[in-house]
């Protein structure tokens, strides 16, 4: 995102970030305005799915009820038959009147309800104050099947329905004529189960599912979907007894209503998928408008940026002469905006620049001057190390071992503290460079304090500034280690690491506890000669402001101060 930034701000032409500016402006309300509409859009067919759902449950409710309602009646009104009721209550002892009773009314009523209700299929009547069979309606209660329906219905006088292999009954208890207490059989209507359930396949929406089931969550009839999953869903909200209501999930609608007369319910359900595929081609539409529009506006932005743009690009082109020593560019015109602003502007640079050039030749006489000391003072330690070098061979010949290695770690001291002039060096240099310093103190003091070095291999050959470290190794033995309590010897621990792109240099000492605020106040305020600040400022001139010299007290009777570096340097000196 950074190099888009920066490739926008800084390196694009003036007409492409034009261009750029205006499609963001623009393509933005557009893509709000696309994306609402597709929002209000799709939000209006889920409400228009969810009303279409519920008109549609409501006319296939509508007509369950009735269905149901009618055969309820129905068989209510076959067993309340008095005189059927007084013969069948008396059967056992006059089973030839029952019979003639059943032959006369009873019968031909029955005939008549089945012949004229194309939803009823049989009637039939079951009785304990039967023996036999008499005629067409009247059995016995002689079967385990019989008397199930006898031992549910006896407890109730209501109707009840139910579905067993694939037929749907309705039952009612028959009552003594007497008192209408007593349980004297049972009265079983039989549906046609295609008439009788026809309502919940009336209506078809995007291809929808319906399901017929009792209270008990037992699933009669219906219509399935496609998907298996959504099917497995449904099922067990059924089989749970989903309450009346609507639920909605990512893939499924569902409408459930409420009980009908009889207790049964009705869910009736839409894939979203299909409501998907009408989404889709809302969507298409929308992203075909958008996409008309964005290419009529890329036209007018790019007459208009050429317009806008065609002074600057003119501006760029004497800049580009200029540049090249033609100074005789002519910048005609009296605009007063901005683009007029820089040209005479321009303009007026253009008659400065021998002036300019007169004081630039006198500062490189200047520069040259610099370099010549530069070269005097790379010379001197040349002539050092020279001098070094032929008294550690005189000490060796003297068999003097000690002014040798003095003389030895001086030059190398030397060596790698000036660096042939140069302000980079590497870091093993620089490592080297603490060493030798390190040794010559010991040496100095007498070996009054110990070193240890815990030093990664790792990024020896990296690149740093030179002379970094020196500073804060003398400090930690000037303003450190020398104040050692009595009987404190003194310690000085420099660590080294290449940690997550970064070059991180630790300096310990066990002398003067410092606190915090002592700490801060060395690292930002200016002291005499090379100090720690003065390596603050030289590590700015180099990287930016994640690296940088810090100072901290890690455990008791310690002090430690940190040198931060990126791997590579970013600023050029």
């Amino acid at each position: 995102m950074r190099r888009i930034w920066n490739w926008y701000y800084g390196t694009a032409t003036i007409r492409t970030k034009l261009v750029i500016s205006y499609l963001v402006l623009v393509l933005l309300p557009i893509l709000i305005l696309g994306l609402y509409s597709y929002h209000i859009s799709k939000k209006s067919l889920l409400e228009q799915t969810r009303s279409t759902m519920e008109g549609n449950l409501s006319s296939i409710a509508d007509s369950m009820e009735r269905n149901i309602q009618r055969e309820n009646d129905n068989i209510k009104y076959l067993s309340y038959n008095l005189k059927f009721r007084e013969k069948l209550e008396a059967g056992i002892k006059d089973a030839s009147a029952l019979a003639q009773e059943l032959n006369n009314s009873v019968e031909p009523t029955f005939w008549y309800f089945i012949t004229s209700d194309d939803n009823i299929k049989s009637i039939e009547s079951y009785s304990p104050y039967v023996k036999h069979a008499i005629g067409s309606f009247l059995k016995p209660i002689d079967g385990s099947e019989e008397a199930k329906i006898y031992e549910e219905n006896k407890k109730t006088f209501k109707t009840l329905w139910n579905y067993k292999d694939g037929h749907i009954y309705a039952t009612r208890t028959l009552l003594d004529a007497h008192t209408s207490s007593k349980a004297i059989g049972v009265m079983r209507l039989e549906v046609f189960e295609d008439n009788f359930i026809s309502p919940i396949f009336q209506t078809e929406y995007l291809n929808n599912g319906v399901i017929l089931a009792d209270a008990d969550g037992r699933i009669y009839n219906g219509r399935s979907v496609l998907d298996t999953y959504i099917e497995d869903e449904i099922q067990k909200l059924v089989k749970e007894g989903r309450t009346s209501g609507f639920v909605e999930t990512g893939q499924y609608m569902l409408q459930v209503s409420e009980e009908l007369v009889n207790g049964w319910k009705i869910y009736y359900y839409v894939d979203k998928q299909e409501i998907s595929d009408k989404l889709d081609r809302i969507l298409a539409g929308t992203v075909f408008l958008m996409l008309v529009c964005l290419g009529i506006i890329m036209v007018l932005i790019s007459v208009i940026s050429r317009i806008l743009t065609s002074r600057i690009l003119r501006l760029k082109e004497c800049a580009e002469e200029v540049s090249k020593g033609n100074f005789d560019i002519i910048i005609s015109g009296n605009s007063t905006d901005e683009i007029g602003i820089v040209a005479n502007s321009f303009r007026d640079m253009c008659s400065k620049i021998n002036e300019m050039m007169e004081e630039m030749y006198h500062l490189g006489l200047e520069k040259r001057s610099e370099e010549l000391k530069a070269l005097q003072a790379m010379i001197n330690p040349h002539f050092l190390y020279n001098c070094l070098s032929s008294i550690k061979w005189k000490a060796i010949r003297a068999e003097q071992d000690d002014i040798s290695d003095i003389t030895g770690l001086l030059a190398k001291f030397y060596r790698t503290a000036l660096n042939h002039g140069k302000q980079i060096t590497l870091v093993k240099n620089e490592i080297e460079n603490v060493k030798s310093y390190l040794e010559l103190q010991s040496r100095a003091h007498e070996n009054s304090f110990d070193v240890e070095y815990d030093l990664s291999e790792e990024g020896m050959e990296l690149e740093m500034p030179n002379f970094l470290l020196q500073p804060i190794v003398e400090n930690a033995i000037c303003h450190g280690v020398e104040y050692c309590k009595e009987g404190v010897r003194g310690f000085i621990k420099v660590v080294y690491e290449k940690k997550d792109g970064f070059l991180i240099f630790r300096v310990y000492n066990n002398g003067a506890v410092l606190e915090e605020e002592a700490l801060y106040r060395i690292l930002v305020t200016p002291g005499n000669g090379y100090g720690i600040y003065n390596i603050q400022e030289r590590i700015r001139m180099y990287y930016d402001e994640e690296c940088g010299v810090s100072g901290s007290v890690p455990e008791e009777g310690m002090v430690c101060f940190s040198v931060r570096l990126k791997e590579h340097m970013i600023k050029g000196m």
